[in-house]
């Protein structure tokens, strides 16, 4: 009975390291910003690749000029990134949420788990920036992404001469690494995008000639199997890293301890 708790115990963490590091979305809200008294508008944007997302836009109870843009993990929807959103709020930063095609009510995207990442993706975060600069008149915001979502805003905040600063939480640094990290890691094969502009991994988005970029924060698990703080060292970007000693993978690094996560975030972005 031990050996049979232990193997299952196993297969358990097993699943969970491939779920983490796999595509995951999902089309229903598990709830809403209204349900927490939470005022905010829906409103659809249009990609340059004829796709349409689905975004919701928070304004800061004191008037700002100042956005943040959150991209989800790539597990869920932007329901989830719902208390994240409040904080940023909080901290007096108006806030706009977003779901990659394929999630949430935005345009039908067919997603497989087996594929890593999708170049779609970018061009989704692109959407939204250019939406604010259009819609909104904005011409400097401040990107905060998890995981698959920390790596895009690396990928096109670097990329992006508006980009005032980067918060990263547990992002990918390059596609072919993940890839090799995924099967030595999982036995698991995963599929990587051809033709992939370099440009936008993060290894290559994060350096210190993009000038423009005043701070780019770095959250990560020393215990994550996956993305630890030495994985990171080739993002030459980094100015700031918070390593979250209590956390036991990137994917928990905020409901660790959510008050100390944001003491070092609140403080990163009003240095």
């Amino acid at each position: 009975m031990k050996l049979l708790n232990q193997s299952l115990l196993l297969a358990a963490a097993i699943f969970t390291g491939i779920a983490a590091n796999a595509l995951n979305p999902s089309r229903e809200y598990k709830t809403k910003p209204e349900k927490y008294g939470m005022t905010y508008k829906e409103e659809k944007v249009p990609t340059k690749d004829g796709a349409t997302l689905n975004a919701w836009f928070f304004d800061s109870p004191k008037k700002t000029s100042n956005w943040m843009i959150i991209s989800g993990s790539g597990d869920g929807n932007m329901a989830d990134n719902i208390e994240i959103a409040g904080q940023f709020l909080s901290a007096g930063w108006n806030v706009a949420l977003y779901d990659y095609r394929g999630y949430g009510a935005s345009s039908e995207f067919a997603i497989d788990p087996d594929t890593y990442i999708y170049p779609q993706f970018l061009n989704d975060l692109n959407a939204m920036l250019d939406y604010l600069r259009k819609s909104r008149a904005i011409t400097k915001f401040d990107l905060y992404g998890q995981n698959i979502g920390a790596g895009i805003s690396l990928g096109v905040g670097g990329n992006r001469p508006e980009t005032r600063k980067i918060i990263a939480d547990g992002p990918w640094t390059g596609l072919e690494i993940m890839k090799k990290k995924i099967k030595e890691k999982h036995g698991k094969d995963v599929i990587i995008p051809f033709g992939f502009d370099k440009n936008y991994e993060p290894m290559y988005a994060c350096d210190r000639t993009r000038v423009t970029l005043k701070g780019v924060m770095l959250i990560v698990s020393p215990q994550d199997e996956m993305l630890n703080p030495n994985d990171m060292k080739s993002l030459k970007c980094v100015s700031q890293t918070y390593i979250v000693t209590a956390s036991p993978s990137n994917a928990e690094n905020f409901s660790s301890d959510k008050n100390a996560y944001f003491e070092r975030v609140n403080k990163f972005l009003n240095q």
